[in-house]
C-alpha cells in the first residue's frame, strides 16, 4: 500500500523535472537570442531583468504542457497559450514584434504629384528663373549677420584637425555682398575661452583681452586695443553709479557679462561691460557682491545672437513662425522604427517614429520650388511648426536627432538674393539664374 502511494509522488516529481529541464533549454535559447539579434542595452538590460519572470512562467507552461499532452486538450492549451504570448510579446513591443508586423502591412507608395519634388539636401536645384545653393553646411549651427553696409556675416565653426585637444576649434568668417558673392574670410583658432572673438553688432570684440577687429565692416583684421575703467575693481560705489548713468545715457551698444574668479586668497565677480560711444569702443568693470543675481545680458544693448532665422527666449532656441511662401503638403510614412541612436553625435531618441519624407513648397516671386526633405515624425507630441491641411503633425526630427521647428526664409530689399534654412547648420541662398 505504501509503495502504491509512492509512486504518485514520484511520478509527480519526474513531471516536475522534466519541465525544469525544457525550462533550462527555453532560457539559454532565450539568453543567446540577446545577442542574435539587434538591441539596444536598453533593451537587452530590460529583458534580462525580467528573465526570472520568464523563467517561472516557461516552467510553467511546460509543467501543464506535460500533463496534458497526451490528451485531446493539447491543442486548446496550445492555441490559448499561443494567444496569450502573442499579445504580451505585440503589446509590450518585445523583439519589435510590433514595429515589423506595422511595417509588412504598411504601404509607403508615394502619391505620384509628389514624385518629382527635388531633395533638398542636394547642392543646388534650379526652379523656374531660381536656384538654390546649399551655401554653408556645418556641425555645428551658423551664425547670420547682416551689417549696415548690407553685407552678410557668416560664422562657421568646425573642430581643428591638426592637434589632439579636443577643445581646440577654428572659427570661420565668411563676408558676402549684396549679390551674394564671398568678397572677403577670416578664421582664428581658439584654443580656450579667452581666444574667442564675439560677433557684435558687426565688430569681432575679444571680452578678455580688450581688443576688437573691424574686419566685418571694412575688411581690416587689425588689433584694436579697448581702454578699460576700473581695471582693479577699486572705484567706490558712487564713482561707479556715475560711470553706469553715463554709459546708459551715451552708449550705442553694450555687451555685459558677469564673471567669476576664485583663487587660493581671494574670490571676486563683477560685471564686464564693453561698450560703444562716439566710434569708440571701452570696457568697464562693474565690482557686485557676489550674492547679486543680476542678470548681465538684460542690460545689454544690441544684437548678442546673430542670426536671421531665430532667436533665444528664456534659455530656449526658437524658431521665427514659418513664413507665408513656405507650405508642407504631404508627409510620407517609410518605415516604423524604434529608438533611434546617432553614433556620430552619441545622441539617443527613445520612442516609436515615422522615418520619412516631408514635402513642401517654397514660392519666390513668381517660381515655386517643390522639395523633399528627410525627418522623422513622432505624432504623439506636436513641438514642430508644421501644418498639412491646417492640422499640426507632430514633432520631426533629422537623422542626428535635432528637432525640426520650421523653414526658414529672410529676405532684404537691399539684397539681390534671399536666404533659405532647414537646420541651424545649414544655410541655402536663393538667387536668379
Amino acid at each position: 500500500m505504501q509503495q502504491i502511494d509512492q509512486e504518485p509522488k514520484k511520478a509527480k516529481k519526474k513531471l516536475l523535472l522534466k519541465s525544469f529541464i525544457l525550462c533550462l533549454i527555453f532560457m539559454t535559447a532565450y539568453l543567446i537570442s540577446f545577442f542574435v539579434f539587434d538591441l539596444s542595452s536598453s533593451e537587452k538590460l530590460s529583458y534580462i531583468i525580467f528573465s526570472p519572470l520568464v523563467c517561472l512562467l516557461s516552467w510553467i507552461f511546460f509543467h501543464f504542457f506535460l500533463l496534458v499532452k497526451d490528451t485531446r486538450n493539447l491543442k486548446y492549451y496550445l492555441l490559448g497559450c499561443a494567444l496569450i504570448a502573442c499579445t504580451i510579446i505585440y503589446t509590450n513591443g518585445i523583439f519589435d514584434i510590433d514595429i515589423r508586423l506595422q511595417n509588412f502591412f504598411h504601404s509607403s507608395k508615394l502619391p505620384n504629384e509628389y514624385s518629382k519634388y527635388d531633395d533638398i539636401n542636394k547642392l543646388k536645384n534650379q526652379f523656374g528663373k531660381h536656384e538654390i545653393i546649399l551655401l554653408k553646411a556645418s556641425d555645428n549651427p551658423i551664425d547670420q549677420f547682416l551689417t549696415k553696409n548690407n553685407e552678410l556675416i557668416i560664422h562657421c565653426l568646425t573642430g581643428a584637425t591638426d592637434t589632439d585637444s579636443p577643445s581646440t576649434v577654428i572659427h570661420t568668417f565668411y563676408r558676402l555682398d549684396k549679390d551674394g558673392k564671398q568678397i572677403d574670410e577670416y578664421s582664428f583658432k581658439q584654443d580656450k575661452d579667452e581666444d574667442s572673438e564675439v560677433l557684435f553688432e558687426g565688430y569681432l570684440i575679444n571680452v578678455s583681452k580688450h581688443y576688437f577687429r573691424s574686419w566685418p565692416l571694412n575688411g581690416d583684421t587689425t588689433k584694436k586695443t579697448i581702454e578699460v575703467f576700473n581695471a582693479n575693481l577699486n572705484w567706490s560705489t558712487d564713482k561707479q553709479d556715475q560711470k553706469l548713468n553715463d554709459i546708459k545715457s551715451k552708449a550705442t551698444y553694450l555687451l555685459s557679462e558677469k564673471i567669476y574668479h576664485f583663487d587660493q586668497s581671494n574670490s571676486k565677480s563683477y560685471t564686464k561691460r564693453t561698450y560703444f560711444i562716439n566710434d569708440k569702443w571701452y570696457v568697464f568693470n562693474e565690482n557686485i557682491s557676489d550674492d547679486n543675481n543680476l542678470d548681465p545680458q538684460s542690460s545689454s544693448r544690441g544684437h548678442t545672437v546673430n542670426d536671421l532665422f531665430g532667436h533665444w527666449d528664456k534659455n530656449e532656441w526658437v524658431t521665427n513662425t514659418t513664413p507665408p511662401n513656405i507650405r508642407s503638403v504631404y508627409y510620407q510614412k517609410i518605415k516604423r522604427v524604434r529608438n533611434r541612436h546617432d553614433v556620430k553625435t552619441g545622441k539617443y531618441e527613445k520612442g516609436d517614429l515615422w522615418q520619412g519624407c516631408l514635402f513642401s513648397q517654397l514660392i519666390v516671386e513668381n517660381d515655386t520650388l517643390r522639395f523633399k526633405d528627410s525627418l522623422y515624425l513622432d505624432e504623439k507630441w506636436h513641438w514642430s511648426q508644421v501644418d498639412i491641411n491646417n492640422k499640426n503633425i507632430g514633432t520631426l526630427t533629422f537623422e542626428n536627432t535635432d528637432q525640426f521647428n520650421a523653414y526658414g526664409f529672410y529676405t532684404n530689399p537691399a539684397l539681390n538674393y534671399q536666404l533659405f534654412t532647414n537646420q541651424r547648420n545649414k544655410l541655402y541662398l536663393i538667387t536668379k539664374k
